[in-house]
């Protein structure tokens, strides 16, 4: 995974630098015309000042040069020379030196274009144009300033683009590691998640196999066959729980945007769960209560999905009917600041190592799994009776001495519901929080 974050830096730093490059080329390139256009002007509007002075006789040619060759000395002066259409000169600041150098061409393409940029030496600027429509005039210069300006423009974008690479690398590297380390997590729970599938569904297939197995060696009973087959049917059910159970969870997974919201009264919708629990489990005792009374109505609606609140509540009071002796749950609605739901039972409780770990999938508490632990060695044993004992069938019917006979799980639990609960809520904006004490019962309160 070091070198994807590697990789995934040195891809995002390419591309971003890419991106800045093009940018910080755009601005100079931008600064650089700019720079041309306005040093431009500044000599057009050189040129005609100094032909209106000549032409109009205002200031002679012998002073007009002792000016132009004084100011060289100090600063760079615009060359200006003044032509017929004809290429007669008229005028010329430095005709001993000549930046322009014009020829007979370039004076008929000023005449013919009006104004016309002229190529000089290098760090040089000309233009040509027609004056009065009678004379050409050129006027070329140094912008010394302006590629000064330049040269420290192109400076400071180096700088820029040096340190930006550097803070790219570094922001790049951040971010390939926030995306790379939930995809980790991602796969390193598809792993566990797969694996303890397989293990989940492979025990209750085991055991249907022994069943079936067993009933196959020898001629029984009808009641001995419909023993077998209950067994076989039951461990179909656990199985079918497991899916049932997966697909649930997968459902508490989606978005919460991408789920249909709506009012929910919850006191209803707690005695519709307990209604169709008592229709598939007669032998639960289940009680709804409020602490005092509410307010009004909106004191017991939350905004939810009725179909996933329903599986929430149903899980915790399963919960609570499963792990105790009487079966039964007390569910007591609160309502104030927030409203509250808690789920109590009397049953065996929970160690504190047990609610460390309870919202983790397929984690199931060993106080449930002393709780089916005698009902399992029976059906062992009784396996091992009718495989042989000590042979090797015995050791294939229990499935590796017992691991495989699928009623170790603990009052059929799979260690889903936990977990899918506290998705579930989530989903909704509440909390679950758990008080339970081995031996002297649970209890979950749900906080919306």
């Amino acid at each position: 995974m070091n070198d994807r974050r590697f990789i995934l830096t040195l891809k995002y730093t390419a591309v971003m630098s890419a991106v800045l490059l093009c940018s910080l080329v755009i601005i100079y390139v931008t600064s650089d015309r700019a720079r041309h256009n306005s040093f431009r002007n500044m000599l057009r509007s050189e040129a005609i000042t100094k032909s209106n002075l000549y032409l109009e006789n205002k200031v002679d040619a012998q002073t007009m040069q002792h000016i132009y060759l004084n100011n060289t000395q100090f600063i760079n002066e615009v060359e200006v020379a003044v032509y017929t259409r004809d290429f007669e000169m008229l005028y010329h600041d430095a005709a001993h030196h000549d930046i322009v150098k014009e020829t007979p061409e370039m004076i008929a393409d000023i005449v013919s274009n009006g104004e016309l940029d002229i190529p000089v030496g290098s760090g040089y600027q000309a233009v040509g144009l027609l004056y009065m429509d009678r004379y050409v005039v050129t006027a070329a210069a140094h912008d010394g300033y302006g590629e000064a300006n330049m040269a420290s423009l192109r400076h400071t974008l180096l700088l820029i683009f040096i340190i930006s690479i550097l803070l790219m690398l570094a922001v790049g590297y951040y971010l390939a590691n926030m995306t790379i380390r939930p995809i980790e997590r991602a796969l390193a729970s598809q792993k566990m998640f797969v694996s303890n599938v397989s293990h989940e569904l492979r025990t209750p297939l085991a055991a249907i196999m022994g069943e079936l197995g067993l009933a196959l060696q020898k001629e029984r009973t009808p009641a001995d066959y419909q023993q077998r087959i209950e067994r076989a049917l039951d461990d179909t059910n656990r199985m079918s729980e497991i899916v049932i159970g997966l697909l649930n969870m997968a459902r508490a997974e989606y978005d919460a945007s991408q789920i249909r919201m709506e009012t929910v009264r919850v006191d209803e919708l707690l005695m519709d769960v307990r209604d169709a629990l008592l229709r598939a489990k007669p032998d639960y005792h289940v009680s709804i209560s409020f602490a005092h009374e509410p307010q009004s109505e909106e004191d017991v609606c939350v905004n939810a999905n009725r179909y996933l609140m329903a599986l929430a509540f149903r899980n915790l009071i399963e919960n609570n009917c499963k792990f105790s002796a009487d079966h039964q749950s007390v569910v007591t609605i609160s309502t104030g600041e927030r409203l509250e739901v808690s789920f109590t039972d009397k049953g065996i409780g929970m160690t504190e190592e047990e609610q460390k770990h309870m919202f983790q999938m397929f984690y199931r508490g060993s106080s449930a799994s002393r709780q089916m632990a005698g009902a399992c060695s029976e059906r062992v044993a009784e396996r091992c009776v009718d495989a042989g004992a000590g042979s090797e069938r015995c050791f294939d019917a229990v499935g590796g001495a017992g691991a495989e006979c699928g009623c170790g799980t603990g009052a059929g639990g799979h260690g889903i519901g936990m977990p899918m609960v506290q998705r579930i809520l989530s989903l909704h904006g509440a909390e679950i929080t758990v008080n339970s004490k081995e031996g002297h019962g649970t209890s979950f309160v749900v906080r919306f």
